[in-house]
Protein backbone atom coordinates (compact mmCIF):
# COMPACT_ATOMS: atom_id res chain seq x y z
CA UNK A 1 0.00 0.00 0.00
CA UNK A 2 1.22 3.34 -1.17
CA UNK A 3 2.17 5.59 1.93
CA UNK A 4 2.89 2.57 4.50
CA UNK A 5 6.44 2.49 6.19
CA UNK A 6 7.49 -0.80 7.62
CA UNK A 7 10.31 -1.26 10.14
CA UNK A 8 12.81 -3.90 8.91
CA UNK A 9 13.10 -5.85 12.22
CA UNK A 10 16.73 -6.82 11.53
CA UNK A 11 18.07 -2.85 12.03
CA UNK A 12 16.33 -3.02 15.63
CA UNK A 13 18.96 -3.10 18.78
CA UNK A 14 17.97 -3.85 22.11
CA UNK A 15 16.97 -1.04 23.99
CA UNK A 16 19.07 -0.26 26.79
CA UNK A 17 16.28 -1.07 29.30
CA UNK A 18 16.44 -4.54 28.65
CA UNK A 19 20.47 -4.81 28.90
CA UNK A 20 22.39 -4.16 31.96
CA UNK A 21 24.36 -0.93 31.77
CA UNK A 22 27.96 -2.35 32.09
CA UNK A 23 27.40 -3.37 28.41
CA UNK A 24 28.24 -1.65 25.23
CA UNK A 25 26.54 -1.73 21.84
CA UNK A 26 28.81 -1.06 19.11
CA UNK A 27 27.88 -1.17 15.57
CA UNK A 28 24.65 -3.38 16.83
CA UNK A 29 26.75 -6.15 18.50
CA UNK A 30 26.29 -6.48 22.06
CA UNK A 31 30.21 -6.40 24.16
CA UNK A 32 31.33 -7.14 27.56
CA UNK A 33 34.89 -5.71 27.65
CA UNK A 34 36.98 -6.21 30.04
CA UNK A 35 37.97 -4.05 33.18
CA UNK A 36 41.31 -2.15 33.19
CA UNK A 37 42.78 -2.78 36.41
CA UNK A 38 43.25 0.68 37.49
CA UNK A 39 44.18 -0.24 41.44
CA UNK A 40 47.26 -2.34 39.76
CA UNK A 41 48.46 0.71 37.11
CA UNK A 42 47.94 4.07 39.16
CA UNK A 43 51.06 3.33 41.48
CA UNK A 44 53.27 2.07 38.94
CA UNK A 45 51.72 5.17 36.65
CA UNK A 46 52.52 7.11 40.02
CA UNK A 47 55.86 6.17 40.42
CA UNK A 48 57.45 6.20 36.91
CA UNK A 49 55.99 9.74 36.42
CA UNK A 50 57.97 10.91 39.73
CA UNK A 51 61.03 8.59 38.46
CA UNK A 52 60.60 10.92 34.82
CA UNK A 53 60.51 14.27 36.57
CA UNK A 54 63.27 13.61 38.57
CA UNK A 55 65.52 12.74 35.94
CA UNK A 56 63.90 16.33 34.00
CA UNK A 57 65.15 17.72 37.11
CA UNK A 58 68.87 16.90 37.44
CA UNK A 59 68.81 17.64 33.75
CA UNK A 60 68.83 13.82 32.12
CA UNK A 61 66.34 14.60 28.79
CA UNK A 62 65.64 10.24 29.38
CA UNK A 63 62.86 11.87 31.97
CA UNK A 64 60.97 12.93 28.83
CA UNK A 65 60.65 9.27 27.50
CA UNK A 66 60.22 7.81 30.86
CA UNK A 67 57.08 10.26 31.41
CA UNK A 68 55.52 9.23 27.95
CA UNK A 69 56.08 5.23 28.55
CA UNK A 70 53.40 4.79 31.31
CA UNK A 71 51.28 6.96 28.51
CA UNK A 72 51.62 4.86 25.57
CA UNK A 73 51.57 1.76 27.29
CA UNK A 74 47.98 2.85 28.99
CA UNK A 75 46.59 3.97 25.37
CA UNK A 76 48.01 0.56 23.50
CA UNK A 77 46.32 -1.21 26.19
CA UNK A 78 43.13 0.69 26.67
CA UNK A 79 42.58 0.97 22.36
CA UNK A 80 44.39 -2.06 20.84
CA UNK A 81 45.28 -5.44 23.44
CA UNK A 82 42.13 -4.74 25.41
CA UNK A 83 39.70 -8.26 24.99
CA UNK A 84 36.45 -8.60 23.83
CA UNK A 85 33.57 -10.77 23.97
CA UNK A 86 30.96 -9.54 21.64
CA UNK A 87 27.54 -11.28 21.06
CA UNK A 88 27.35 -11.80 17.15
CA UNK A 89 24.20 -13.10 15.38
CA UNK A 90 26.72 -16.37 14.24
CA UNK A 91 27.56 -16.36 18.00
CA UNK A 92 30.36 -15.37 20.78
CA UNK A 93 33.37 -13.53 19.55
CA UNK A 94 36.44 -13.51 21.89
CA UNK A 95 38.69 -10.77 20.91
CA UNK A 96 41.59 -10.86 21.68
CA UNK A 97 44.78 -9.15 20.01
CA UNK A 98 45.87 -10.97 18.11
CA UNK A 99 43.13 -13.73 17.60
CA UNK A 100 39.83 -13.84 17.38
CA UNK A 101 37.45 -17.20 18.17
CA UNK A 102 33.58 -17.30 17.26
CA UNK A 103 31.99 -20.10 18.71
CA UNK A 104 28.84 -20.39 17.10
CA UNK A 105 24.98 -20.49 18.42
CA UNK A 106 24.15 -24.03 16.98
CA UNK A 107 27.26 -25.87 18.73
CA UNK A 108 26.23 -24.59 22.15
CA UNK A 109 24.54 -26.87 24.63
CA UNK A 110 24.17 -25.02 27.96
CA UNK A 111 26.28 -21.96 29.51
CA UNK A 112 27.16 -22.13 32.90
CA UNK A 113 29.72 -20.40 35.54
CA UNK A 114 33.06 -22.39 36.72
CA UNK A 115 35.56 -22.01 38.74
CA UNK A 116 39.06 -22.93 38.24
CA UNK A 117 41.99 -21.95 40.05
CA UNK A 118 41.83 -18.37 40.60
CA UNK A 119 39.76 -17.62 37.95
CA UNK A 120 35.93 -17.31 37.08
CA UNK A 121 34.67 -18.97 34.06
CA UNK A 122 31.73 -18.36 31.91
CA UNK A 123 31.81 -22.01 30.35
CA UNK A 124 29.69 -23.69 27.80
CA UNK A 125 28.92 -27.21 27.60
CA UNK A 126 28.99 -27.80 23.32
CA UNK A 127 26.63 -30.14 22.03
CA UNK A 128 27.39 -34.23 21.17
CA UNK A 129 30.14 -34.78 18.53
CA UNK A 130 31.38 -31.35 18.01
CA UNK A 131 35.41 -30.73 18.64
CA UNK A 132 36.35 -28.63 21.38
CA UNK A 133 37.86 -24.96 19.97
CA UNK A 134 41.69 -25.15 20.28
CA UNK A 135 44.05 -22.24 21.67
CA UNK A 136 41.48 -21.14 24.32
CA UNK A 137 43.37 -21.21 27.60
CA UNK A 138 40.14 -21.22 29.33
CA UNK A 139 39.84 -24.68 28.50
CA UNK A 140 43.27 -26.05 29.47
CA UNK A 141 42.06 -24.32 33.14
CA UNK A 142 38.24 -26.31 32.53
CA UNK A 143 40.16 -29.68 31.75
CA UNK A 144 42.50 -29.39 34.73
CA UNK A 145 39.85 -29.15 37.33
CA UNK A 146 37.59 -31.84 35.46
CA UNK A 147 35.21 -29.09 34.88
CA UNK A 148 31.75 -30.65 32.91
CA UNK A 149 32.55 -27.78 30.13
CA UNK A 150 34.59 -27.68 27.13
CA UNK A 151 35.60 -24.07 26.62
CA UNK A 152 35.00 -20.80 27.91
CA UNK A 153 36.01 -16.90 28.91
CA UNK A 154 37.39 -15.28 31.33
CA UNK A 155 34.10 -13.84 32.83
CA UNK A 156 36.15 -12.26 36.47
CA UNK A 157 37.99 -9.75 34.00
CA UNK A 158 34.57 -8.79 32.44
CA UNK A 159 33.12 -5.53 33.05
CA UNK A 160 29.83 -6.29 35.08
CA UNK A 161 30.86 -9.35 36.72
CA UNK A 162 30.34 -13.17 35.94
CA UNK A 163 26.71 -13.35 36.64
CA UNK A 164 25.43 -10.80 34.20
CA UNK A 165 27.35 -12.08 31.15
CA UNK A 166 25.97 -15.51 32.30
CA UNK A 167 22.28 -13.68 32.54
CA UNK A 168 22.68 -11.97 29.27
CA UNK A 169 24.58 -14.85 26.96
CA UNK A 170 21.65 -17.43 28.68
CA UNK A 171 18.97 -15.11 27.19
CA UNK A 172 20.00 -15.34 23.81
CA UNK A 173 21.31 -18.70 23.74
CA UNK A 174 17.45 -19.56 24.44
CA UNK A 175 15.93 -16.94 22.00
CA UNK A 176 16.63 -17.48 18.74
CA UNK A 177 14.61 -14.22 17.53
CA UNK A 178 16.64 -12.40 19.75
CA UNK A 179 19.58 -13.52 18.33
CA UNK A 180 18.56 -12.35 15.28
CA UNK A 181 18.19 -8.98 15.34
CA UNK A 182 21.92 -8.85 16.10
CA UNK A 183 24.69 -8.48 12.70
CA UNK A 184 26.49 -10.50 11.49
CA UNK A 185 30.38 -11.24 12.87
CA UNK A 186 33.01 -9.49 11.51
CA UNK A 187 36.18 -10.84 11.47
Amino acid sequence: MAGTATIDPMAETPGSAELPASLTIRRGRIVFRARRPVALVLPLLAVTEIAGVICLLIGATIGWFIIAAPVIGLVTTAVILRPALELTRDGLVQRQYPYSSLTRWDVIDSVGIARAGNRVILAYKLVPDVPPPRHQPARDLLLAVNAPYDGGWFADSLAGGPDEALAVVTRYLKEPDLRAMLPVTRR
